[in-house]
């Protein structure tokens, strides 16, 4: 759930992000482009370090990495920010993901559909709360700093909760 409120946001509002930057606005398109080429092989290069370091370790660092993009797109304002933030963005969303999933198949005890049942809905309810956290933050400080850190904390804390998984099952 906590990776759904944090990716989500910044997700969400890049392009609102960048269009609120005069100088950012000449490259709203490549930001997508970005994030989709980053994207491409983030599954096979999470899945690597995985293999070097655990589950559980490749998770909190990608989370890790996310939470500096996801502040990142907020924090400079400027093009080399937005880049980092895209690259970021792109670079983990797709392999935290697989790496929770094959963390919640190692946890689980069994049958890992309800694990993987348990997580997608918690991963869809921060993924409901996220945008419209940031709505409402957006419209009572007219910026998307507060909504952003706050997805960089959820991030963070994904990745603290991750570490305290005994080491033999993460």
């Amino acid at each position: 759930g906590l990776f759904g409120f944090g990716y989500v946001i910044t997700a969400t509002f890049l392009v609102a992000i960048v269009r609120e930057v005069a100088a950012l606005r000449a490259i709203e398109p490549v930001i997508w482009l970005i994030v989709g080429l980053a994207a491409a092989p983030s599954v096979a290069l999470w899945t690597w370090i995985a293999g070097r370091l655990g589950l559980a370790r490749a998770f909190a660092i990608a989370c890790l990495a996310e939470a500096a993009g996801v502040g990142a797109s907020v924090a400079w304002g400027d093009i080399p920010g937005a880049l980092l933030a895209a690259i970021l963005l792109g670079g983990t969303f797709m392999g935290i993901t697989a790496l929770g999933l094959g963390l919640a198949r190692r946890l689980s005890r069994g049958d890992p559909r309800r694990i993987l049942a348990l997580m997608t809905a918690a991963f869809g309810l921060g993924q409901i709360i996220g945008p419209a956290f940031a709505g409402l933050a957006y419209d009572a400080a007219a910026s998307f700093r507060l909504p952003s850190f706050a997805a960089a904390a959820a991030l963070l804390l994904a990745a603290i909760l991750v570490l305290r998984i005994p080491a033999q099952d993460a």
